[in-house]
């Protein structure tokens, strides 16, 4: 019980109050404190008490400030729940060997899914934590269903007893708790019928759901061992696109909101063209793949007022995509580029060899990815790369970095952080 601070920053209140780095937070305003959510919902208010230990000897604090002053305070980070979960798409379970360690956990953790938007499946989820969830207010929450029938979700999530999925949403949505929830499309498992009952089902729940995302799975190819999926295709896509849009013609007559969207994967395996931005309602399910091309270009449009009329000549830029965007983006964003004189940009797709060619999404592009793409390319050029490829650390998935990619290129590279460093 409690947690440790890591540090205290200088000048701060906490550092006025006495408190330091190694101090043990065990309680505040008179609430035991587990993790970092107790911690920070309990330190909200204007009085904040904190009981803690130094030592082995029990002390406490009042601070008395403003709530938009933060404390100064860093605690110990939580440590998640592990997924406990056998699904037969696990994303996790199809990395290749060699990664860095975070790469193979597997967290379901509601606290997360609070947090960072992480999706939870809530099996692990019983009463206590329910009723934690409300009367600490996590809301919202990202849910991953799949299938709301316990046969079908036995078979997709490796269930071993009905988790009572229905029942814990209920419990959610009947005390005020937001939630948003994905559906991973396996063909042959979760579509037809199965989609169908599913929306339905969730439909009920609005508007405390407020939004279903499905998103087609994603298989590698590192499935050894694993069950044997068939990918979408574009016949698939087609019939989930028709399936999705009946269903959001009913739910804009009765619940006001289209509520279910398809990811953009959708679109651009079956040739179809990216819906108008109204389509999206404000694109709840962005961080999901859901408008993400379509709010670019969205963006784009509006910026390019602001782009310059012409440019002094610079180096030929290559703009890294996965194969995926490459057609939509070549097709809408690469004219409005060019209307600037003098900018020399080309799209550069770039097949992914770390996880197979039926992974075409740019966030999944490795370093390496991007190396033997681009190893015959001749002349000067500059490369830019999407955000997307790179974590918090500015590591792609094997760990490379743009800098090392600048190093094995003889090229600069660019992480792209506004429509400015295309042309700039």
């Amino acid at each position: 019980m409690g947690l440790e601070i890591e540090a205290v920053d200088a000048g701060s209140l906490a550092e006025r109050a006495g408190l330091r780095a190694g101090d043990r937070v065990m309680r505040v305003n008179g609430h035991a404190v587990r993790d970092v959510i107790d911690f920070q919902y309990h330190a909200a208010d204007e009085a904040v008490r904190i009981g803690y230990e130094r030592d082995g000897t029990a002390r406490s604090v009042e601070i008395i400030r403003d709530p938009r002053i933060p404390l100064g305070i860093e605690v110990e980070p939580m440590r998640c729940t592990i997924c406990g979960n056998r699904c037969v798409f696990c994303f996790v379970d199809q990395n290749p060997p060699g990664l860095r360690k975070t790469l193979y956990v597997r967290d379901e953790d509601y606290r997360l899914s609070f947090l960072h938007g992480n999706y939870v499946t809530l099996t692990r989820v019983g009463g206590a934590e329910l009723r934690r969830i409300v009367s600490l207010r996590l809301s919202p929450l990202y849910l991953s269903i799949h299938a709301t029938e316990y046969p079908v979700r036995k078979r997709l999530l490796g269930l071993g007893s009905d988790d009572r999925l229905l029942e814990k949403m209920r419990f959610l949505a009947d005390h005020g708790i937001e939630m948003h929830g994905q559906i991973v499309l396996c063909p042959g498992l979760n579509d037809g019928a199965v989609l169908e009952r599913t929306l339905r089902d969730l439909a009920a729940f609005h508007p405390a759901l407020q939004s279903v995302a499905v998103v087609p799975v994603g298989l590698t190819r590192h499935r050894e061992g694993l069950p044997v999926l068939r990918p979408a295709d574009a016949d698939a896509a087609r019939d989930i696109l028709a399936a999705l849009a009946d269903f959001q013609a009913s739910c804009l007559g009765r619940l006001g909101t289209r509520f279910v969207y398809g990811a953009d994967e959708w679109y651009v395996l079956s040739g179809a063209p990216l819906p108008d931005p109204d389509a999206y309602e404000g694109y709840p399910q962005i961080e999901n793949g859901v408008g993400l091309v379509r709010s670019f270009l969205e963006d784009l449009i509006r910026k390019a007022e602001t782009f310059p009329g012409e440019i002094a000549d610079t180096l030929p830029s290559l703009w890294v995509v996965g194969q995926s965007a490459a057609h939509v983006l070549g097709a809408e964003a690469l004219p409005v580029f060019r209307r600037i004189r003098n900018l020399d940009l080309r799209i550069k797709a770039v097949p992914n060899r770390f996880f197979g060619a039926s992974v075409t999404v740019t966030g999944l592009l490795s370093g390496r990815d991007v190396l033997h793409a681009l190893q015959d390319e001749a002349g000067p050029y500059r490369v830019l790369i999407p955000p997307v490829c790179l974590n918090p650390d500015g590591l792609f998935l094997d760990d490379l970095t743009p800098g090392d990619l600048s190093r094995e290129l003889n090229r600069p590279v660019r992480v792209l952080a506004g429509f400015e460093d295309f042309y700039g």
